[in-house]
């Protein structure tokens, strides 16, 4: 009986591991063709194009039978990141949508919208809706060298499009302590740059930082490197001093100088005579205007006929002012610390104005000074302990600048 019982209870036991078996631990055939059920997968469909003159999301979304709602839901999450409802002409734009099998609606998953050259708005769907973020384009990055000799203006010695434009700004900001590129220049001078190039998917897109400079004014050469101290990159000369001033004598940039510094000037609206203690720069109305120092907003808002007004306070007495404003940058107000070169606000025609310009003055312990004339402090040098990592730089960055042969050729191509 017992060993029927036995015999009995190991059938049982057997079958019991078959069927756990037959539940968990099923295999898979070497042979097997796949899902024994077809799934039916989305239709993902992208949509790319061209932001065109006065051209709106709404009416693209319209075009291509977009769900408008779900542009308001796009528009709202990009709010904080990048205002949509403000599209520029020109700048790319990609929307990537799926249509589930047997449904009629898209969905849109993610949205991208060219910003500018460095960067993108992207914006994708989650469980929680739609997120979004600014990111930057990842450029191959490449050096060449820039050569040339002033003719009559820097910008017609380097070229009139865009980016060698630029280019030119650029080298002017970097050297405006040492020469005055507006009247010191002479036929003949010279410059060599040694800058990145901006490639994507093997397309040259433009050009980056200036890496490294010499620029020959009169006879004088000049020289510059690129440097990061505390996270920030400044130009330095090769014994590790600032290139740059503690103020700037211009704080845009400007056409021509308008009106200069003098204490009897007739003044084109009052028509009588009183003294000019600062320098008009005429330029574009709504050009940037950048704080000339490190310092602190002493005064921002509507002062006569100063019209809209900054007054920065400096360290060691000096002060500066920015006058005829279009329209102060929201956020610069009394008592906010600000670093040389943050936009502060924009090129107008306010208060007693006959065009637009920025009225610019330097002050110290109470006195107005001539921008042009003054000899302004440096900033401070290569840090002692950084010294040693900066002579390295140096004799990198000079090696490729002097280096002649192809770099040189592609640059200007």
């Amino acid at each position: 009986m017992k060993k029927a019982l036995s015999g009995l209870l190991l059938v049982l036991i057997f079958f019991l591991a078959f069927y756990l078996n037959s539940l968990f631990g099923r295999e898979t055939p070497a042979d097997f063709p796949g899902h024994p059920v077809a799934l039916p997968f989305p239709e993902i469909t992208e949509i790319t194009g061209i932001i065109k003159k006065g051209e709106t999301l709404s009416e693209i979304f319209k075009r291509h039978e977009l769900d408008m709602q779900t542009l308001y839901k796009l528009t709202r999450a990009s709010r904080k990141v990048y205002n949509l409802i403000r599209v520029k002409p020109n700048r790319s734009y990609v929307i990537s949508t799926l249509r589930p099998d047997g449904s009629e609606r898209e969905e849109i998953k993610n949205f991208r919208y060219s910003i500018d050259d460095s960067h993108y708005l992207k914006v994708i769907k989650g469980p929680k809706g739609f997120t979004a973020e600014k990111v930057r384009v990842t450029y191959d990055r490449r050096q060449s060298v820039i050569t040339g000799s002033i003719k009559d203006n820097l910008i017609n010695s380097i070229g009139n499009d865009r980016e060698h434009v630029r280019i030119a700004f650029d080298m002017a900001e970097i050297f405006e302590s040492s020469i005055d590129f507006v009247t010191e220049l002479r036929q003949g001078d010279s410059y060599r740059l040694l800058v990145e190039e901006l490639w994507l998917n093997g397309v040259f897109k433009g050009y980056g930082k200036i890496l490294a400079a010499e620029f020959t004014n009169n006879g004088k050469t000049y020289e510059a490197y690129g440097f990061k101290v505390n996270g920030r990159t400044g130009y330095y000369d090769s014994k590790g001093s600032s290139l740059k001033k503690a103020l700037m004598r211009a704080p845009l940039r400007f056409r021509y100088i308008s009106s200069g510094f003098t204490y009897r000037r007739k003044h084109p609206i009052l028509k009588t005579y009183r003294a000019h203690r600062g320098i008009d720069y005429a330029a574009p109305r709504g050009t940037p205007v950048s704080a000339a120092g490190n310092g602190t907003v002493k005064f921002a808002g509507w002062n006569g006929g100063y019209g809209n007004l900054v007054i920065i306070k400096h360290p060691n007495g000096y002060e500066t002012y920015y006058g005829h404003l279009s329209r102060i940058k929201k956020g610069t107000r009394k008592g906010r610390k600000v670093s040389q070169g943050d936009i502060i606000a924009y090129v107008g025609s306010t208060g007693l104005s006959t065009g637009p310009h920025l009225h610019y003055s330097i002050k110290r312990y109470g006195k107005f000074l001539n921008p042009l004339k003054i000899k302004l402090p440096r900033n401070r040098t290569v840090p002692a302990g950084l010294m040693s990592n900066f002579r390295n730089r140096v004799e990198s960055l000079r090696a490729e600048l002097l280096q002649e042969g192809d770099k040189e050729r592609i640059a200007q191509r």
